[in-house]
């Protein structure tokens, strides 16, 4: 599921891609569009002494800002080099596994108002997920670097540590090797959270554990943060037109916010 561009764009690259996702809609997320774009960026003189943006950052930004409905490009294929999760070694497939397992009983442990009897009445059916089979199971990661989430595009290598906990080397969607971490299975690795429709704006309660897209003037990142208020408005011909307060887990500021900027977690019966 591509639907997060975790990548520090300056303001004016923001509004140049805003702009033309008004201009050109879907056409945007085509291949040889966003390399092109992906260039000229690089080109500039803002960019000179950072690194470079690939492509896939930028598409991965406009996937966040069209609608859910837009058709969506296939995955990059991953190189001959880079061995996917399923051809890791029996044991790092294992914990994962059971860290996935434990998430389908409970969603998360952290989580808040995700269990049915809690949810609004106006919830509709589907809100509450089928279980995946672990094949098709899509995961992120928290990054140690900035406390953000960031999709998986591969696991490379596992080790344990002295503690006897087990940490993955993983790659995240658009960045490269050198953007590569360990990070703790059990702590730092998860199911993806899942983006809402307008209509299910009602699964989203007063403190529940959501993962949010904050942008500011130098980021544009996912963090993990919890519902503290909700505004319910009257949707329109735009969709949901709803606020939401969050406040985000790793520095406790709060902000208003619209759906779009919202995921959710997971939910099983």
């Amino acid at each position: 599921m591509e639907r997060r561009s975790s990548t520090r764009f300056s303001p004016s690259e923001i509004a140049r891609m805003e702009k033309l996702v008004s201009d050109k809609k879907g056409e945007v997320l085509v291949d040889s569009f966003c390399q092109k774009l992906v260039e000229e960026f690089n080109r500039s003189a803002a960019r000179v002494g950072s690194r470079a943006l690939q492509a896939t950052q930028v598409q991965g930004w406009f996937l966040d800002k069209l609608p859910a409905s837009t058709p969506k490009p296939a995955c990059l294929p991953a190189t001959s080099e880079e061995k996917p999760l399923a051809s890791e070694p029996d044991a790092l497939v294992s914990e994962i596994k059971a860290s996935a397992s434990e998430e389908k009983k409970i969603a998360l442990d952290t989580s808040i108002s995700n269990n049915e009897d809690a949810l609004s009445p106006d919830l509709p059916k589907e809100t509450t997920d089928k279980v995946p089979e672990f094949e098709d199971l899509q995961f992120e990661a928290k990054s140690s670097k900035d406390s953000a989430w960031y999709d998986v595009a591969l696991f490379l290598a596992h080790r344990k540590t002295s503690l006897g906990e087990v940490e993955v080397r993983v790659r995240f969607v658009g960045y490269g090797a050198e953007e590569d971490e360990w990070v703790n299975v059990r702590k730092a690795v998860r199911q993806q959270s899942i983006p809402l429709e307008s209509s299910e704006c009602r699964s989203i309660v007063k403190g529940d554990l959501v993962l949010c897209f904050k942008e500011s003037n130098d980021e544009a990142l996912h963090f993990d943060a919890h519902i503290v208020d909700v505004q319910w408005k009257q949707h329109d011909i735009r969709g949901c037109r709803c606020l939401f307060t969050v406040e985000y887990d790793h520095d406790q500021s709060q902000e208003m916010v619209n759906l779009k900027r919202i995921s959710r977690r997971p939910r099983y019966l």
